[in-house]
């Protein structure tokens, strides 16, 4: 017996031991926790989700008092909370920082507190004090203001979203606030070709008007975002802004504005067009290619032009200019713009047009045979090929023309341009590359249009005194014949400006002005600058 009560006494011991134990351990986790789980609210930083907007306050401070109450009165809960309106709460202290989430039920007046997975339904009477407070107003507007987002190809898309909002308060006082909810989607959304995108409104509004913006330019404006969209034809990012408004009834005031902002980069295929429409041999062809890419290059090919053609920037456009060959037969031809070519971005632009038939007069001429001579033989060939052609083969990249061209001397028409041209009974080699106007000796020769001196020589044997204008895009206008020149190389003229005299210098029967238009050294006609073609 004695023994048993031994035994006894002895896991009654035990027990005590262990409780003892586990006293003094409690007892040293709470000394050295109690600055953690016990130490102050320095500071509460307080955002909402879907504005962005953040408000940092002391945790001492009156609001900072309620939100911690609001998170130490609390009961767990399985209630749906997935719909309302979020807040996100950091509490900083000294040595670490809790984060919780506050959420709001406005229909059922509840607030909830969220950490990890678990929710937590707040005291009624720390709720109240939240919806008083004016931090959280924008529960309020979210309880009224309207869903809305962008169906981009039947995808949901989330932009940025602007309001001027009227909304009532847990008092029932209408209040206004503006504010932007930063949308989920910031990249800006890609259009190319049968691309479609709307506005979906969760209330279709009473009123809409949209806007496009370039560089901070108004470039389009409408009541609906698809036909703005396809009346943007030119490549690059544009600022969309689609204003919309609320009415409660007709004639009242409206009570609500939104407005969605989004950027779009609009990236269509590239479009070729034929810009001339009298398309004869020896006339001007002119092609422009829109909504290229940067850095995207081109290149033309048609059987009507058998000149290498060169492209330029205008007015946001690649333009080519091209001399339609004067041996051209008429007939249906392609220009074929290729995008990219060797790259494996590589594709085509076909565009059709018409070579239409002209025929050319027929000149015969008589003159000694010394003359002829001359200006057949070597050396006058070779001086031309040497001195006047080189002029003709760099041209300034921009347009320098303004309008219509002019011409340089109003005289009687003795050759006309690319008639065929027989001398001393044998046919030249060449068409004639110009206009003869027959004017007395020492009339004035005004420039048709402004540009650049690209050669002025005196004393060329078949051409005589000379002078070659470059109008840019590789237009040039020349000037043969001359009696005095009044200009020199590098030297702008503007239209109007006399350059120089009628004369009968070099291979010429008579005073007279040969005047000529090229694209480099691509003779054309004349008379096509003359139209406003290409001005």
């Amino acid at each position: 017996m004695i023994y048993a009560k031994a035994k006894i006494r002895g896991g009654t011991m035990k027990k005590v031991n262990i409780i003892l134990l586990l006293i003094a351990v409690f007892t040293l986790f709470v000394s050295g926790c109690s600055s953690t789980i016990f130490e102050p609210v320095s500071e509460i930083e307080l955002t909402n989700l879907q504005t962005g907007e953040n408000t940092v306050m002391a945790g001492n401070s009156q609001l900072g008092d309620v939100i911690l109450k609001a998170i130490k009165t609390r009961d767990k809960t399985d209630d749906d909370i997935s719909n309302f309106t979020v807040y996100e709460l950091k509490l900083k202290k000294s040595t670490q920082e809790d984060y919780y989430k506050l959420s709001f039920d406005l229909e059922n007046r509840k607030a909830y507190v969220s950490q990890e997975d678990n929710n937590y339904v707040v005291s009624a009477d720390s709720a109240e004090k939240l919806f008083s407070d004016e931090n959280f107003y924008y529960i309020y507007i979210d309880h009224t203001l309207y869903g809305a987002y962008l169906d981009y190809n039947e995808d949901r898309l989330n932009p940025e979203i602007k309001y001027d909002w009227t909304y009532r308060d847990i008092e029932g006082h209408f209040t206004k606030k503006e504010g932007t909810i930063k949308g989920a989607d910031e990249d800006a959304i890609k259009i190319s070709e049968n691309d479609n995108l709307d506005i979906v409104y969760e209330r279709v509004p009473d009123s809409q008007v949209v806007k496009a913006y370039s560089q901070g330019s108004l470039v389009g404006t409408g009541t609906n975002i698809q036909d703005i969209l396809n009346s943007l034809t030119a490549d690059g990012e544009y600022l969309v802004e689609s204003k919309a408004q609320w009415r409660q009834k007709e004639d009242s005031q409206p009570y609500g504005y939104q407005t969605l902002t989004f950027s779009v980069n609009v990236d269509r295929p590239a479009k070729a067009a034929i810009v001339t429409r009298e398309n004869y041999p020896g006339n001007i062809l002119i092609v422009s290619v829109e909504n290229l890419n940067e850095g995207e290059t081109l290149s033309l090919e048609t059987d009507a032009v058998k000149t290498e053609t060169t492209e330029y920037e205008h007015k946001g456009k690649r333009v080519f200019i091209c001399p339609i060959d004067l041996y051209a037969q008429p007939g249906d031809y392609d220009v074929n713009i290729i995008v990219n070519k060797g790259t494996n971005s590589e594709y085509l632009i076909a565009s059709p047009f018409e070579v239409k038939s002209k025929s050319f007069k027929t000149q015969y001429l008589t003159i000694s045979e010394e003359m002829n001579e001359t200006n057949n033989d070597n050396a006058a060939i070779y001086e031309f090929a040497q001195l006047v052609k080189p002029a003709r083969t760099e041209s300034v990249p921009e347009k320098l023309w303004e309008g219509t061209f002019s011409m340089p001397v109003e005289g009687e028409l003795t050759t006309d341009f690319a008639e065929i041209r027989y001398v001393n009974n044998e046919q030249s080699s060449s068409r004639h590359s110009g206009l003869d106007l027959a004017v007395p000796r020492g009339t004035e020769i005004k420039a048709p249009n402004n540009g650049v001196v690209k050669f002025a020589m005196e004393g060329l044997l078949s051409p005589g005194n000379t002078v070659v204008i470059d109008h840019g895009m590789g237009l040039f206008t020349s000037y043969y014949h001359m009696d005095t020149i009044a200009v020199k190389k590098g030297q702008k003229v503007s239209k109007g400006e006399v350059i120089g005299t009628v004369g009968t210098t070099g291979f010429s029967t008579g005073p007279h002005l040969h005047y000529a238009v090229s694209i480099f050294n691509t003779y054309v006609n004349p008379y096509q600058t003359l139209s406003g073609i290409i001005d």
